[in-house]
């Protein structure tokens, strides 16, 4: 394939120009680890208790949540980074961005939010070295009700060594249960922790030395994390429903391209060039560092053998086919309606959704959107027509068909509706039209062509 040339647009800031991604899966040791072996990185600064920093973050982690108005925690439990490098780097990166960070990495994450708001320095603790800090941690560093703090000061309880020591039940009975609560957080026995975003199953993600910026590069990607996504889904017996692909830029912004499909599917091909047709909607610029895709939409999907009698191959080609139109066209299809009325008998439906059997009846497949009126002749009134004049031209019916008569529906509110009936004629022309008349006979009743028959 040709080289493409990408829309040059300015560079987008971080936190300002990038869209919501979705966080990488869950790491083994992150889904199995027991909460107080479990390891978390703090960040506190201006800006980042926000969704757009929280997402952007996902890039290090896949589990990213913000910690009340102060920053983000981000979980690390199995994650292949030393913890000196990995917090190194993820300060770096945010300090890059323009959101400098003050971080600590450690096992309880409302520790780790005391001993920054006591002022304590970037560094990886252990588990002893976080519990031996936490006694000389001053009561204004917990996350207690400001009104609190003078009440406890004059009490002499200033350090949370004093008040780990005191009963809980009479400090409960005077301050209710906030201090209880903080306490028990601190050693980890309660940490609260909502991610940003829920985690796919499956996901794929590569990091770049040399960053993408042509789109034949881009394709080569993505199609080799289609490859790995599909056999991920292969061996889990799922196939995708909605695609994800996160393309993280050298200047600190984020891209995304979504990509719905109409029927389950795990063929890298299908999906490859699903992908390969929206790569000219990214702008990389100077280059993207780090791609992720993940299947965000999932079902299973059991291993079919093509070619084997009863096997639906035939539906899996139209299902690709369909989901090929739909990045350039809208499309949609007819559904039947419970109503006898024309003009109500069919909706618009989508095109992915099961098809809706329903009896055959000889009506045009479109109704024209103004019936055109027409002047009729018949041998006698209740007669189909023998002639139509339709403006200033006249066609001789050679068969005819019907009346069908259609009355109003009686379970709907009364309409002023008349009741029709419907003829199917054949003009002399070769020509099949459906015409109906509307009223009674010899009371006002007028003709009009409804539709064309096939």
């Amino acid at each position: 394939m040709g080289s493409r040339r990408f829309a040059r647009t300015p560079n987008l800031p971080l936190f300002e120009g990038g869209l919501p991604c979705t966080a990488p899966p869950l790491l083994p040791a992150q889904a199995g680890t027991p909460l107080g072996e479990r390891r978390f990185l703090m960040l506190h600064g201006e800006k980042l208790a926000a969704e757009r920093p929280a997402v952007w973050a996902l890039r290090f982690s896949p589990l990213v949540g913000i910690w009340r108005d102060e920053g983000l925690l981000i979980e690390t439990t199995g994650l292949p980074d030393r913890e000196p490098e990995l917090l190194r780097r993820v300060r770096g990166a945010f300090a890059a961005a323009g959101a400098p960070a003050r971080g600590l990495l450690g096992c309880a994450p409302a520790a780790l939010a005391a001993l920054l708001r006591a002022g304590a320095r970037p560094q990886v603790l252990t588990p002893d070295q976080e519990a031996a800090a936490l006694p000389r941690l001053p009561v204004t560093a917990l996350a207690l009700p400001e009104e609190m703090i003078p009440a406890l000061h004059r009490l002499g309880l200033r350090d949370v060594a004093a008040l780990e020591a005191q009963p809980r039940g009479p400090l409960a009975r005077r301050f209710g249960p906030a201090i209880a609560e903080g306490l028990a957080a601190l050693r980890g026995r309660i940490a609260p922790f909502t991610p940003v975003r829920p985690p796919p199953r499956h996901v794929q993600a590569q990091e770049y030395l040399s960053p993408l910026c042509t789109a034949p590069a881009l394709e080569r990607a993505i199609g080799t994390l289609a490859d790995q996504l599909c056999t991920g889904l292969l061996e889990s017996g799922e196939g995708a429903r909605a695609l994800r692909l996160l393309a993280f830029r050298g200047d600190g912004s984020w891209q995304e391209l979504r990509q719905g499909l109409g029927q389950a599917s795990r063929d890298p091909g299908h999906l490859r060039r699903l992908l390969d047709r929206r790569i000219e909607e990214l702008r990389p610029e100077l280059g993207f560092e780090k791609l992720i895709l993940a299947a965000e939409v999932t079902e299973a999907l059991h291993a079919r053998q093509a070619g084997l009698p009863g096997e639906e191959t035939p539906q899996e080609a139209l299902s690709e086919l369909l989901d090929r139109l739909a990045q350039r066209v809208r499309i949609w299809r007819l559904e039947p309606r419970e109503s006898h009325w024309p003009e109500r008998a069919v909706r618009r439906a989508s095109a992915f959704e099961p098809v809706v059997e329903a009896a055959p009846a000889p009506r045009p497949l479109r109704l024209l959107r103004r019936p055109i009126p027409i002047t009729v002749s018949a041998l006698v009134p209740d007669h189909p027509p023998f002639q139509i004049m339709i403006g200033k031209r006249v066609e001789r019916v050679v068969s005819a068909e019907g009346p069908e008569r259609i009355e109003p529906e009686w379970w709907r509110p009364p309409e002023d509706r008349p009741a029709r009936d419907y003829y199917c004629v054949q003009l002399a022309s070769g020509a099949r039209w459906w015409v109906c008349r509307r009223g009674a006979m010899g009371d006002e009743e007028k003709w009009f062509v409804h539709g064309f028959l096939p």
